[in-house]
């Protein structure tokens, strides 16, 4: 689609849909083309919402909070306060709001590295079948420390691509507590991960996850 159209389809400017190519969130295809693909699933990231997504160490926290974790690394008002939007919010809000907690970007890859890449990311369960969904073997879908994001891409020559099988998700969060909240009995992370899919089916199962994990920090 034209930039003009992207911009029509997400309700911005002209010039902010350059920015967001600029930014790598949008993927330009030639001059004045937006890649469609990559327009969708902006949107999906944002859940059709425009409401303030959360800094990506208070978005960590909510993740952390839903899934009986102390994060520790945000005061003790701020959790307070967390705790009390985490009680009033909507499974379709708290996927927007948490949206800062990495930044995605999706890849194409040779087959042959996908198994080998699979074991450098933090996968959040999302592609794994969860939920009632078919495992999805084909696709490698994890969180990777932004210092390294580079290096793989190098490493296994994975190519921009919105509809290719490597999904990596940079983040600042250190990966080891990644990994700890990825692994979480309520499987908030997978919930967050799938609700931001363009995929129906996926969505619906995020929002079941993480309407599950709402109702049991309400208690």
């Amino acid at each position: 689609m034209t930039t003009e159209q992207a911009a029509d389809r997400l309700g911005v400017s002209v010039r902010h849909v350059q920015r967001l190519v600029s930014g790598g969130e949008l993927l330009a295809i030639g001059t004045d083309r937006v890649d469609a693909d990559s327009v969708a699933q902006w949107m999906a990231q944002r859940q059709g919402s425009r409401v303030r997504a959360w800094e990506e160490p208070t978005a960590w926290a909510a993740v952390a909070l839903l899934e009986g974790a102390p994060a520790a690394w945000v005061g003790q008002a701020q959790r307070s306060r967390l705790r009390s939007a985490l009680a009033g919010a909507a499974a379709a809000e708290l996927a927007a709001r948490t949206r800062n907690r990495a930044t995605v970007h999706r890849y194409r890859a040779h087959p042959r590295a996908l198994d080998r890449l699979a074991r450098e990311v933090v996968a959040s369960g999302a592609a794994g079948g969860i939920g009632g969904l078919s495992a999805a073997p084909d696709r490698c879908d994890g969180y990777v420390d932004e210092r390294v994001e580079e290096r793989l891409v190098q490493r296994y020559r994975l190519d921009p691509d919105p509809s290719g099988g490597v999904t990596l998700r940079a983040t600042r969060m250190p990966i080891d507590v990644v990994e700890e909240l990825a692994g979480g009995r309520r499987q908030v992370l997978a919930g967050l991960d799938l609700a931001g899919s363009t995929d129906p089916r996926e969505r619906s199962t995020g929002h079941r996850l993480l309407d599950r994990a709402l109702g049991q920090l309400r208690g």
